[in-house]
């Protein structure tokens, strides 16, 4: 999954000019009866960390990373992404999951804080396999929320690369996320593919709102409201292969640009649930609802 560019948001760079402390308060009433977890996380505030990557560095430029954080999550990608793997079953990462999901209790960073929310995200890991292969090959209903056909063609993700544009973000949340019903609340997501029979490739474009959860700080509800899917290049060759593909089964496609869109009506929308291990200014890992978990890195 990704998108050539992310459009810029002055909120996000005006709050990091903050120090670290302004970004991270304490609600009054847990200053009053701070938990060890809270207490943990005030103290972090104060040591010797890592650097964050230079995107969040610029952001949030007082920041620094837990050492034995960021060690957990050395560990975790010198077995995976160090490796050429982005996506592998949940059970050969478990135990890094596992110290992850303690450090960032101990670190109060197993939670949405909303001033390191919303942004442009780079996927860098995910364990989801539910009817996609280790090497991202699935069908096309699989990728549309079966609302595009032929929903039995087969489709790779993971394209950027051979679209162009490999280290642009692809998912962003809040006012970046340019979603018009609610842009505050903007979550939206770009995957690359290809379609392997018609050898071309396409983008979809998810939007989609979140909410946070008042009662579990670990919860980010997301709802999504609809996606369109179009060719990557508008060339005669890709036009051509992708009406032949799709073109039958999609009447209400667009004919100059190939595009499909498609609508949620509000009453069924699909929703569903992140639980977040780690949300710090650069790294959110969240477990989905089927325990899958997936890996954002600012860009």
């Amino acid at each position: 999954m990704r998108a050539a560019t992310a459009p810029q948001s002055t909120s996000l760079r005006t709050a990091g000019t903050t120090s670290r402390v302004a970004l991270w308060p304490l609600p009054r009433r847990l200053t009053q009866h701070a938990r060890r977890s809270d207490v943990a996380c005030l103290a972090a505030q104060q040591s010797t960390g890592v650097a964050p990557n230079q995107a969040t560095a610029v952001l949030y430029p007082s920041y620094s990373r837990d050492p034995d954080l960021q060690a957990a999550l050395d560990a975790l990608f010198a077995d995976t992404i160090d490796k050429g793997l982005r996506r592998v079953p949940h059970a050969d990462v478990q135990h890094h999951v596992d110290r992850i999901v303690d450090l960032g209790c101990r670190l109060g960073l197993n939670r949405v804080h909303p001033q390191w929310n919303d942004g442009a995200f780079w996927g860098r890991l995910t364990t989801l396999m539910a009817g996609i292969t280790a090497d991202n090959v699935a069908t096309l209903g699989r990728l549309t929320f079966n609302r595009v056909q032929p929903a039995d063609i087969m489709v790779q993700t993971d394209q950027a690369e051979a679209a162009g544009v490999p280290h642009g973000p692809d998912q962003w949340k809040g006012p970046e996320a340019e979603v018009l019903e609610d842009p505050g609340r903007g979550y939206a997501v770009t995957t690359h593919f290809k379609l392997l029979e018609a050898d071309v490739l396409g983008a979809m474009k998810v939007a989609a709102l979140y909410d946070t959860d008042p009662e579990d700080p670990e919860k980010l509800w997301v709802t999504f409201t609809g996606f369109t899917l179009e060719p990557v290049r508008k060339d005669a060759d890709s036009m051509a292969r992708w009406r032949g593909a799709l073109g039958a089964a999609n009447p209400d496609m667009d004919a100059a640009s190939g595009r499909i869109t498609v609508t949620f009506e509000p009453s069924k929308r699909a929703r569903g649930c992140l639980r977040y291990v780690l949300l710090d200014p650069e790294w959110h890992l969240a477990l989905g609802t089927s325990g899958s978990l997936t890996c954002m890195q600012r860009v």
